[in-house]
């Protein structure tokens, strides 16, 4: 087993052994944990260079407070906190009205790309449907959605990374997942996420 398997299996380990400034185990976080960073990233902001400047500032700041970092046993809710931070200050300073912009005010962008099934082209109306049922959702809502359902977070983990209690989490994925069941069947709903 090489050390991307051995971390990829135990989270913890990973994070203390970067804490402690094994050099491999930093390269593993980077590689196990880039991806999806970037791939939540986007649905803040659409500008790709952005979003890896933000992944790579994160980055940088972990190395360098290595040491000083508090214990994790879940890195990738630890690097989702972070760079959501990140995106939020950026897009602050970004915009000379805004000082502050916490981080329930950034938007959810859901912009999906559909791919034609067995050669065959997505139909259209299917695509308008889901459109419409995720434009009945807030962008809170749009986030537990993607949170749970694409990056497979528990309603604990979620509670923690929007900084909401674990029954909120509950409820407005229960409410989301009711507006888009009136608009169309939700195992549809999950094939495009």
């Amino acid at each position: 087993m090489n050390n991307l398997e051995r971390y990829r299996d135990n989270p913890t380990l990973l994070w203390n052994d970067f804490r402690a400034g094994n050099e491999k185990a930093f390269s593993a976080l980077f590689n196990l944990y880039s991806d999806p960073l970037f791939r939540y990233g986007m649905k803040f902001i659409s500008d790709e260079g952005l979003v890896k400047d933000c992944i790579q500032e994160l980055f940088i700041k972990l190395y360098k407070n290595r040491s000083n970092l508090s214990f994790t046993d879940n890195p990738l809710l630890y690097l989702f906190k972070s760079l959501k931070n990140r995106i939020a200050d950026v897009l602050g300073s970004k915009n000379e009205r805004i000082m502050y912009l916490p981080n329930e005010d950034l938007p959810f962008l859901v912009d999906y790309k559909f791919e034609p099934i067995d050669e065959q082209e997505m139909d259209e109306e299917i695509i308008e449907i889901f459109n419409k049922a995720m434009s009945f959702l807030t962008p809170r809502q749009k986030e537990a959605i993607y949170l749970h359902y694409q990056s497979e977070l528990t309603y604990e983990e979620i509670s923690q990374l929007l900084n909401i209690n674990y029954q909120s989490v509950r409820n407005l994925i229960h409410r989301a997942v009711e507006k888009i069941r009136a608009e169309m069947d939700f195992a549809v709903f999950l094939f495009f996420l």
